[in-house]
């Protein structure tokens, strides 16, 4: 990981725009919360644009021809705990999931930085998403940030919310590894668990990384 581009530097009334990523079960929007106590944000989580992308009727009835009837729920809804294993269980079922839902949220993604930088009517837009380096989006930012946890400890917290080892480990190998969303990333925070650490790095990520950013400074 290399200092930021001297590009990335703001000042005045610019609005920054953060791509806010790291793997499953890092911590991001844990740590993502803890910088919103500090500094304005206005947040774009893309698992919510995700879910109103499932709710669309084109898209639940693609996803049932690609997963089956059964992965709707008794009121015709997608069952998304089951789906999840059904994608994350079977790489060809997962190819083409991805391939129905990844192109059209990307955009969405997209269209919302560009609508925010128009606005430009708030300090920071984030968009909190763990694929932003698999989508191969880190461009439309001017910055990435990588919150990362040891694997281990992803593994024991995925398992925490009732996956099996194999689901858990299914759902890590489905993303790039850590180490290289790392090295990608123009700022890291490490988060292992430990929240008053997890708390005091997003305070120096802040008050060294960010803000300068703001006052159009290098960081």
């Amino acid at each position: 990981m290399g200092e930021p581009p001297a590009s990335i530097a703001l000042g005045g009334n610019i609005l920054l725009t953060l791509g806010w990523t790291g793997g499953i079960a890092s911590g991001k929007t844990t740590a993502l919360e803890l910088l919103g106590k500090l500094v304005h944000l206005e947040i774009l989580e893309a698992d919510g644009l995700g879910h109103a992308l499932l709710r669309e009727p084109r898209i639940r009835g693609a996803i049932v021809d690609i997963c089956g009837r059964d992965v709707l729920d008794t009121n015709g809804e997608l069952d998304r705990q089951l789906l999840g294993k059904r994608v994350f269980g079977d790489k060809d079922i997962r190819a083409r999931y991805n391939a129905l839902v990844h192109p059209p949220l990307i955009e969405r993604i997209r269209d919302a930085v560009d609508e925010a930088r128009a606005r430009n009517n708030s300090e920071t837009f984030v968009v909190d998403s763990a694929l932003i380096f698999e989508w191969e989006i880190e461009d439309i930012f001017d910055a990435v940030v990588a919150v990362r946890a040891a694997r281990g400890l992803a593994l024991r917290r995925l398992k925490r919310t009732g996956l099996s080892e194999t689901e858990a480990r299914q759902r890590l190998n489905s993303q790039l590894r850590e180490d290289l969303k790392v090295k990608r990333a123009d700022f890291v925070i490490i988060n292992d668990d430990d929240r008053e650490a997890l708390e005091r790095r997003v305070r120096f990520f802040w008050e060294h990384q960010l803000a300068p950013l703001r006052k159009g400074q290098a960081p």
